[in-house]
């Protein structure tokens, strides 16, 4: 009894939290960016900090500040935080990771590393490439746009669960070095009239940048053959190629279609080829919704529809095609065809040297496209 009310008399004193932050000390980083500086070749982390003004008894107006720290590495960079700052920052809330293209594209998984084992970290958030500036971009946000963090959390996320672009998280990007087999390709966005817009994706083999990347229809196009759930995925454009050469009227007469993805499928199927190499076919089937599609988009009869079916069939192929062979020129298989030949053809797979006979693999994509209001 006695030690029970000792305890009670000792509480008081033990509440004092020792480690407490004062709230107007608390740098929670919203966004991080990372730059190559290629100039002083030194590596450039960015935050976008949310800090409490005028910080009282749980109270405060949040406001946004953008840090840039230099240094010969990432690692080091970070570590010039504890020079001038008294509280560690904070990254369990950042909402996305950012690099700039340059840094993306000089081996940027030895300097992102460190961050799997890092304190303070969120390695599952998604991990984007942006075109440009991104210290001014950042910085201009900051100063202009108090929900820049918030939007651009939203604008990542609604892609991802719409597919339009593939989920890549922190983690995905730097453990992908130790599986032979996980290709990336990773988002770009770029700034157009003060908002960020999707500009295709930068492709990636074990980690490494291969210097190739796909246009922003080839990235749907590409989360078109991986197949899934489809989310609300639009699809608008013409039959013909562009083709600068073309008379004005001739343009003119293209034949545009517009539709929305309702349900998609793909699957992967594995026959014997030529020079001992398989042949992959990837069967994807449609069922779509039409609001757009040459003169008959308001009626949509039987055969017209059937002649339109074929049509955006064939134009579909051509425009995978594109895209499978990008994919391949780069030696990057972001749709998984090795993991699909490995998990479920053993006996293909040990006759193969992926990485020598992926380039020169036959991938032939079919598309199987029905409307469902003709």
């Amino acid at each position: 009894m006695k030690k029970a009310l000792m305890l009670i008399f000792l509480l008081p004193i033990l509440t004092g939290c020792w480690d407490r932050l004062p709230l107007k000390k608390l740098h929670l980083v919203d966004v991080n960016g990372f730059d190559l500086n290629e100039k002083t070749n030194e590596v450039e982390a960015l935050f976008l900090i949310t800090k409490l003004k005028s910080a009282g008894q749980g109270t405060g107006e949040p406001i946004s500040v953008m840090k840039k720290l230099k240094g010969p590495t990432l690692a080091e960079s970070i570590s010039e935080w504890e020079n001038f700052e008294q509280s560690p920052f904070i990254g369990i809330s950042t909402r996305v990771y950012l690099m700039s293209q340059n840094f993306a594209s000089h081996d940027p998984v030895s300097e992102l590393d460190f961050v799997l084992d890092a304190p303070y970290s969120s390695i599952n958030t998604p991990l984007i490439v942006i075109e440009g500036n991104l210290s001014e971009l950042l910085e201009t946000s900051a100063k202009e746009n108090t929900e820049f963090s918030k939007e651009l959390d939203e604008l990542i996320l609604s892609m991802e669960e719409n597919r339009i672009i593939p989920t890549v998280s922190m983690m995905n990007f730097i453990q992908s070095r130790d599986e032979p087999l996980a290709d990336l390709a990773l988002p770009v966005f770029k700034e157009l009239d003060s908002n960020l817009e999707l500009d295709g994706a930068l492709l990636y083999r074990n980690g490494n940048p291969t210097g190739k990347k796909l246009e922003t229809e080839q990235v749907k196009m590409m989360m078109l053959l991986l197949g899934g759930n489809v989310g609300r995925q639009r699809f608008t454009g013409n039959f013909a190629k562009q083709n600068t050469e073309k008379s004005l009227t001739e343009n003119a007469n293209k034949i545009n279609y517009g539709f929305t993805i309702k349900k998609n499928n793909t699957k992967f199927n594995l026959a014997n080829g030529t020079k001992k190499l398989p042949k992959i076919t990837l069967s994807v089937n449609l069922k779509v919704y039409v609001f757009e599609l040459g003169k008959g988009k308001h009626g949509l009869k039987p055969d017209y529809a059937h002649k339109m079916e074929k049509k955006l069939n064939k134009h579909f192929e051509e425009l995978a095609a594109d895209t499978i062979k990008i994919m391949q020129t780069a030696n990057s298989d972001p749709l998984g065809i090795g993991m699909q030949i490995r998990a479920y053809h053993p006996k293909v797979w040990k006759s193969l040297n992926w990485r020598k006979d992926y380039p020169k693999m036959s991938i032939e994509p079919k598309f199987d496209i029905k409307f469902l209001n003709s």
